[in-house]
Order: structure tokens, then sequence, then C-alpha cells
């Protein structure tokens, strides 16, 4: 019988498992670009959706106005996004040929260190777990600008279809 007790532990289990593989996967963004706290998902939100304003941006890392500004400014700096004028005062943020090989490398990246991570589960228990988890994720946003924050570092390309997309 599966008591309150053992309920507790299995979540107590799955949020420090959940902890992580969200290190996990910050330590090998981090380390990928050289650039720690939300600059590495800037970059992925960026090349994710290209022309996205200062503000969009801020709402996808949760982060201030001029926070974003100075996060965008060391993007800028690399040569990995570019500022394009948009609509009256607006500036758009569009990913350069570089910022989207860094992007890729940083997927990779993130992929090896979770691979190595998860290597202890077998071909057959991640595609269960990830089965069990898709409909968590599908339940965890409501619209689309819950979903960019959630899918901040996600890897567009192999992550289809998309349980967050989806629901």
């Amino acid at each position: 019988m599966h008591t309150r007790a053992d309920a507790r532990r299995d979540r107590n289990v799955l949020a420090a498992w959940a902890l992580s593989v969200a290190d996990t996967v910050r330590v090998a963004s981090e380390e990928s670009t050289g650039l720690s706290g939300a600059a590495p998902a800037g970059l992925v939100a960026v090349v994710a959706d290209p022309g996205m304003s200062i503000d969009e941006l801020r709402r996808v890392l949760d982060l201030t106005h001029p926070g974003t500004v100075r996060l965008v400014d060391r993007l800028v700096d690399r040569g990995w996004v570019r500022r394009v004028r948009g609509v009256g005062r607006t500036l758009r943020l569009e990913p350069t040929s570089a910022g989207r090989r860094a992007e890729r490398r940083l997927a990779a990246h993130r992929e090896e260190a979770l691979a190595h991570r998860l290597a202890v589960l077998t071909d057959t228990d991640l595609a269960t777990l990830a089965r069990l988890v898709d409909p968590v994720l599908a339940r965890t946003t409501d619209d689309r600008e819950a979903m960019r924050r959630l899918c901040r570092l996600c890897d567009r390309k192999a992550c289809a279809p998309c349980p967050v997309e989806a629901s």
C-alpha cells in the first residue's frame, strides 16, 4: 500500500531530481556560452523567436527592462544578436549566423550533459519517463508567454511534437 508518507517522499525525490536536471542544464548552458545567468536562455529565446522585442525577451526571462537591455548588450558584444529597428521606437532582436551557431553548440552541450546525467536509465525507462512527464508539462502553461518562459532553454528542433505547445 502506497501511503501518504510514500507519496510525500516520491514528490520530494522528484523535486530533487528536477533540481538536478535543472542544474545540469544551467551548467552546460553556461559552460557552452561562457555566459551566466539568463544570458544563455536569452540567446536560445532570440534564435527560437527571431524578431522578438526587448520587452518580449524580458517577459520570457522574467527580468527587469534594464537587466534585459544589459543582457542584450552582452549578446550583441559577442556578435550573436543584433538590434533591428522595428515600428516606432521598438527594437527587434535578430540572431546572427554566429548566434545561431552558438545556440546549436549550446543545444549539443546541453544534450551531452543530460545524456550523461540520465545514462543510468535504459532507453525504455527514458521513453517511459518522458511519456509520464508530457502531460505534466502540457498542464504547466496556458498561454504563449508562459510556454516561451518554460521552453526558454529547449532544443526546439529536438522536441517535436512539443507537449507544451500541443496543449
